[in-house]
């Protein structure tokens, strides 16, 4: 039985006015206008084609703003109200580079900025959607939600990001290994993208090296035994190379994991800044070779000669380092240690042609000046050192007081005779000392016998040169 519901002819295809209305504004905006007897003076033009899309203004000087040249689409996503009685915003008036420009120092502060933003109003949003840079910052924590960022990361599209694990203080939570294990999976594919990643855990977890940094390591037998990639290979496959990467901090101060982990694949050529607490990493040229900036808090699973020859090592490799920070720890450790190293081949002077300021850190734990860290000062060249700084972590303490704690190192006497030498040679200007690395001596020697100094800093107090003090 045929369906009561056909048609039985088909309908006439006839020319609404509505619809020749519709081409008409697509095709001749202006003339559109004319006809109808409300011409304004357009604000954004594509200047692809050299007509009007838009109408945000109708100030002479809107008639002359610049336009979009960068993104022309996004003139075609800002339009005016339906209703052409409704009056203009002054906020509308301002020209789009500003308002994005605005919109990223905001991001600077808040990263959920951009969301806030884009919620105000639909010309707000497409300068929003339009400005990819506005959501390459990623912060992730315990509570995240693995939706909103991955919708963020897809509207950043090929901007570089700003990754971010870090815990949540106000909640005291800290991540687990299935919690950190989702997000790296959601930022693995992105990892060629990385302009920074920032990775910091507060409390100590079981395995959480393995979950954050496994996914940004190959395995290392494709890094020395030099096999070719295999078309279905996952590990070739995958965006394991960094070569956007200009920035890394990896923090994790109650880290007893010793494995030794390699990064993107060895190669990383644009990476300036690193920050390293608590981890074991593999120091090759392509990766750590093109460092300007470096701070370095030992992990503690090596002492002695060894951790002497680890970290003139590292040095040796990062020779173009221009600011040093060092932080020698010792760690009890409830179990040996078990690495397999080969021998490091290190000078027995290490050049640091480039280097201008070296601050050196003294736990507040410790007692006394580490001798490995007096063995690594007396062995480096540094010509070209402009400032120093001797700091010590207990001046951070709210109770402490240079009166009541003003007793200095015991080993402070060996240090200074390892390091004046290599002051001598150089040009320093500026010296800083804290806590128990001040003694009045020993600094008065030095501002005597260093002519380049300028100033010096004694628990936060600048004096200038040639300031004399009694024992």
């Amino acid at each position: 039985m045929p369906s009561t519901l056909k048609r039985s002819r088909r309908r006439e295809l006839t020319l609404t006015r509505s619809f020749t209305n519709a081409i008409q504004d697509k095709v001749h905006p202006d003339q559109r206008l004319r006809i109808e007897g409300r011409e304004r003076r357009p604000f954004l033009i594509d200047r692809t084609n050299g007509c009007s899309h838009v109408t945000l203004a109708s100030t002479p000087e809107a008639a002359n703003a610049p336009a979009l040249t960068s993104r022309p689409s996004m003139a075609l996503s800002l339009y005016h109200s339906p209703n052409p009685d409704v009056p203009v915003h002054p906020i509308h008036l301002l020209p789009p580079e500003l308002l994005m420009h605005v919109f990223v120092l905001g991001c600077l502060d808040d990263v959920m900025f951009p969301v806030l933003v884009s919620h105000v109003c639909h010309s707000w949003r497409a300068i929003a959607l339009h400005a990819h840079s506005l959501w390459r910052r990623v912060s992730l924590n315990p509570r995240s939600r693995q939706d909103m960022w991955k919708e963020r990361i897809r509207r950043a599209r090929l901007c570089t990001l700003d990754v971010a694990f870090k815990s949540d203080p106000c909640l005291n939570l800290s991540h687990d290994i299935d919690t950190l294990t989702l997000q790296m999976h959601l930022l693995a594919p992105r990892v060629s993208t990385l302009r920074s990643l920032d990775i910091r855990f507060d409390t100590h977890k079981p395995y959480l090296w393995n979950a954050a940094l496994g996914p940004l390591c190959r395995p290392s037998s494709y890094l020395w035994d030099h096999r070719s990639p295999n078309p279905g290979d996952q590990y070739f496959n995958g965006p394991i190379e960094a070569v956007k990467l200009e920035s890394l901090i990896l923090q994790y101060p109650q880290n007893d994991d010793t494995k030794q982990f390699t990064l993107f694949g060895g190669f990383a050529p644009k990476l300036r800044r690193l920050t390293l607490d608590g981890v074991r990493l593999t120091w090759i040229p392509e990766l750590f070779g093109n460092l300007t900036y470096l701070d370095y808090t030992h992990h503690g699973f090596s002492s002695g000669q060894e951790a002497i020859e680890e970290i003139l090592s590292m040095l040796q490799v990062s020779s173009q380092i221009r600011v040093l920070r060092l932080c020698f720890l010792s760690k009890v450790m409830e179990r040996q240690v078990l690495h397999l190293q080969a021998r490091l081949l290190v000078d027995e002077v290490v050049t640091l042609p480039f280097l201008e300021s070296l601050s050196l850190h003294v736990d507040g734990a410790q007692a006394d000046i580490s001798s490995e860290l007096t063995s690594i000062v007396s062995r480096l060249s540094v010509p070209d050192l402009r400032k120093l700084c001797l700091l010590d972590s207990r001046t951070l303490d709210a109770s402490w007081s240079p009166n009541r704690n003003g007793k200095s190192f015991a080993g402070l006497h060996a240090f200074v005779d390892g390091l004046y030498p290599r002051l001598e040679r150089t040009s320093l200007m500026h010296l800083t000392a804290e806590g128990r690395w001040v003694k009045p001596s020993l600094l008065s020697k030095l501002s005597e016998n260093m002519t380049s100094l300028k100033t010096v800093t004694v628990n936060s107090v600048t004096r200038v040169v040639g300031f004399t003090a009694s024992e």
